[in-house]
């Protein structure tokens, strides 16, 4: 069980830090070409490639060392950072790109961006040159938080959100809903009857627009209709967000970004 008393929130400088490091993150990832492109080259391409990476790395996280943050970098980080752009996995390379969503959270959270995008649409990296590449120490210095009720009602609906995704996966997997005596007697006998009813609150609370066949409206249709291709995207932006946000909220042990837990 979380116990807010146990850890205190991420300072407006703490955030920033961590915002410059989801930039190097993200970049790096962009940086490298991948693979199936790489496997198109010629003999010459490949290994002019490979000969360059180490020396194209080192200057890559030159910056991050320079602004004393390499140790502020995660395990999980230091490990991705310490892969040259030929040896970076396509795992490796897609996760880093997905924490672009995660980084728009804390552009939000910091005042950079007005709203966020709604939950079908992916981040623009372009958005990062909000970011400072050279000597971020006034960015960290100057970073000012949303104030916490915001940053609040932000996490409230990205669990939500990401509640949806995790419901959808269950009727997927054809996980039997056990519904107690509370939800037998207000009705709730699917998981379906569980949506429309979570959807009907939420909109009453000003969390999700109106709903659409009794369901969240995301990408112009109901969250059931959505292919499979657009709820892996919906997906992935709704644990990016939710983490993100568990994050800013202090819910991660002693603020530890790859620690942060998104139980919904």
């Amino acid at each position: 069980m979380w116990l807010p008393w146990k850890t205190g929130r991420p300072s407006a400088a703490d955030v920033a830090r961590r915002l410059v490091i989801l930039k190097q993150v993200v970049a790096y990832a962009a940086l490298v070409p991948e693979i199936k492109l790489r496997n198109q080259w010629s003999a010459g391409e490949q290994e002019s490639f490979t000969s360059q990476a180490v020396e194209r790395r080192d200057q890559f996280w030159q910056g991050m060392q320079q602004a004393g943050l390499w140790p502020q970098l995660t395990p999980a980080e230091r490990e991705y950072a310490q892969q040259t752009p030929a040896t970076l996995t396509p795992e490796q390379q897609i996760n880093a790109s997905w924490r672009m969503e995660a980084a728009q959270v804390l552009l939000w959270a910091l005042t950079l961006i007005p709203t966020l995008p709604a939950w079908g649409d992916l981040a623009n990296n372009s958005r990062l040159q909000a970011v400072p590449s050279d000597d971020p120490l006034p960015f960290i210095q100057k970073a000012v938080l949303r104030p916490e009720a915001e940053i609040d009602r932000g996490r409230q609906i990205a669990e939500l959100w990401h509640w949806r995704s995790r419901t959808r996966e269950l009727m997927a997997r054809g996980e039997p809903l056990r519904p107690d005596v509370r939800m037998k007697a207000a009705g709730l006998l699917s998981y379906d009857d569980i949506v429309r009813f979570s959807a009907s609150k939420s909109f009453e609370r000003g969390e999700i627009p109106a709903p659409l066949g009794g369901d969240f409206p995301v990408c112009g249709k109901a969250y059931r209709e959505l292919t499979q291709e657009e709820w892996e995207d919906v997906r992935s932006i709704s644990f990016e967000r939710h983490f993100a946000f568990n994050w800013l909220a202090g819910r991660a042990p002693r603020n530890q970004w790859d620690r942060t837990p998104t139980a919904t």
